[in-house]
């Protein structure tokens, strides 16, 4: 047999040379993950992840990091990029919420709201994680995808307590995101705003969620998502933010639609933010109460204070402290000034509430934590200790005797002037710019989450969630709410495809202007518009009002 040729044992050697090197850089099954779409190993920007698979053949991947760690010396500042790992991270469990007190505030010991953060609440700062649903696929066109806002207040939750895994099988990447929390999310105070490049501070929340966007846009593709085609939602607070980054110009280009769940900031009515100055008066307070007096030092001892101590007293202040404020480069403007002026990221937005949204807030505030019921004259002595100047207006429209009881009434009058009215004025803003989708939820025997027994929770607040978000801590859905839920995701999915959410096989959705002023009415029973819900929810008394409707906080 002849010899080889020099010049074939040099290739030979320098084809083995280069599959050694590959073996020892990247090995097979990640090489393999990056043209896999149903790959359970994903690389990132970051390093490779791990997920598991969820059923019907979907993936989830939990706790990838976003951000750097927010600790030491970055506690209230602008997040910053996440470090590289090597090999391979695991992405079967989730991270820590962010820092939050538990919601344990039932009789026995229980949690007022059925997600795991609200029983266990949290100290860990190092909360900067996302997590990602996929759906069963085979490659083809990259899908829409949603990036989620947890609610509770800017105070409570965690992204992991929502399960993507039934929007993700109507063909959407399902984002859900933590972001800080309470004072550590929110706190403004002239020490930090000093330190600040736009000398100014407070808003790291918003910041962290935008974080979040710019993660999903760096690598949503390696999940099988489309960046060009991503859905910003969230309910409750997350709704409110939401509306608050589509004023945010350094939101811009980050999401292309948007849902809003009973949360709403632009139309009147809505979240406020506080004014840089008005924040930071507040922060000086809270500085104060952890004993950072000094305007030299505050910065650093601020930094210095045991996550435990921050909580605790955060616990003890008002929510309107945690508020997001006007100055921070991310929220320059107040959402009525910015849509005046035609600053807005303007998307299709889908948008609505619970027909009994403050029904949830009077069972736990009056009955089970207030010795409730209210009673006729007790009702009354609480609508004028709230509105002062304004009681006996909203008596005259909301009298006890119009209700089955003073709860109801109570009840009535917060979800009409809190939630219901200031999301059809959202809608009617947006409506004058993109196509919006509104909707009122009315299943009035949704799964309660609190046991209530002088007020009958109907469509309460959050209790849509369970009919997108499936969760085993509330009881099943009857036949006809699974039928219910699956004509919402269906909805939703679509919304996040195309802008629009009728879909084939689902009831007709008018697109909502202010002339026809129809609201698609979501029941077991059935899913209709309507035209009537201005006026069941008293809405004429509370729009022309600037001062009534923020007469509240």
């Amino acid at each position: 047999m002849r010899a080889p040729s020099l010049r074939a044992v040099l290739a030979r050697a320098a084809a083995a040379l280069s599959a050694l090197l590959l073996s020892l850089t990247v090995p097979a099954p990640m090489a393999r993950a990056a043209s896999d779409p149903d790959s359970l190993v994903v690389r990132t920007d970051r390093g490779w992840v791990r997920g598991a698979a969820v059923r019907d053949g979907g993936r989830v991947f939990h706790g990838i990091p976003f951000a750097a760690p927010p600790i030491g010396e970055l506690r209230w500042r602008p997040p910053r990029p996440a470090a590289r790992w090597s090999g391979t991270r695991d992405a079967t469990a989730p991270a820590h919420p962010c820092p939050q007190l538990p919601l344990t505030l039932l009789p026995d010991g229980g949690p007022v709201l059925p997600g795991e953060s609200n029983r266990t609440g949290s100290t860990v700062e190092d909360c900067l994680y996302l997590n990602v649903w996929t759906p069963a696929r085979s490659g083809g066109r990259p899908l829409p995808v949603l990036v989620w806002l947890h609610g509770g207040a800017n105070a409570y939750g965690a992204g992991s307590d929502y399960d993507g895994a039934a929007l993700a099988a109507r063909g959407v990447v399902v984002v859900t995101v933590n972001y800080r929390l309470g004072a550590l999310g929110f706190l403004a105070h002239p020490a930090l705003s000093a330190e600040s490049a736009d000398h100014a501070s407070g808003d790291y929340g918003l910041m962290d969620q935008q974080a979040a966007l710019h993660w999903v846009r760096r690598n949503i593709g390696a999940f099988g998502g489309d960046r060009n085609r991503v859905t910003l939602g969230g309910q409750s607070a997350g709704a409110a933010d939401t509306c608050l980054h589509i004023v945010s110009p350094t939101a811009r280009g980050l999401f292309h639609r948007a849902i809003q769940q009973s949360g709403a900031c632009a139309g009147g009515g809505g979240l406020t933010p506080l004014t840089l100055d008005a924040a930071e008066r507040k922060g000086g307070d809270f500085a104060a109460s952890v004993g950072c007096t000094d305007p030299a030092t505050a910065a650093g001892c601020l930094r210095a204070v045991p996550t435990t101590d921050l909580l605790r007293v955060t616990g003890t202040g008002a929510a309107s402290l945690w508020a997001p404020n006007t100055g921070p480069r991310v929220l320059p403007r107040t959402p009525h000034t910015a849509w005046a002026e035609g600053r807005v990221n303007a998307v299709p937005a889908l948008s609505g509430s619970t027909r009994d949204e403050y029904r949830y807030f009077t069972a736990l505030y009056v009955d089970l934590l207030g010795g409730g019921p209210l009673t006729p004259d007790s009702y009354a002595a609480l609508i004028r200790l709230q509105y002062g100047n304004h009681a006996a207006a909203v008596l005259d429209a909301y009298p006890a005797s119009a209700y089955p009881s003073p709860n109801l009434a109570y009840s009535a009058v917060g979800t009409d002037q809190r939630f219901a009215c200031p999301a059809r004025a959202d809608s009617r803003l947006y409506s004058s710019r993109a196509p919006v989708y509104a909707y009122e939820f009315a299943d009035a025997q949704a799964p309660p989450f609190i046991p209530a027994p002088h007020t009958p929770q109907g469509a309460f607040h959050a209790s849509e969630l369970a009919y997108l978000f499936p969760t085993d801590a509330l009881a099943p859905l009857t036949p006809a709410q699974r039928r219910l839920s699956a004509t919402m995701t269906a909805y939703w999915a679509r919304f996040a495809a195309t802008g629009n959410p009728n879909a084939p096989g689902t009831p007709p959705w008018p697109r909502y202007t202010t002339a026809g002023d129809r609201i698609q009415v979501l029941a077991p029973d059935r899913v209709h518009p309507t035209t009537d819900f201005a006026a069941d929810h008293h809405c004429p008394f509370w729009h022309p009002s600037p001062t009534l409707q923020g007469a509240v906080r």
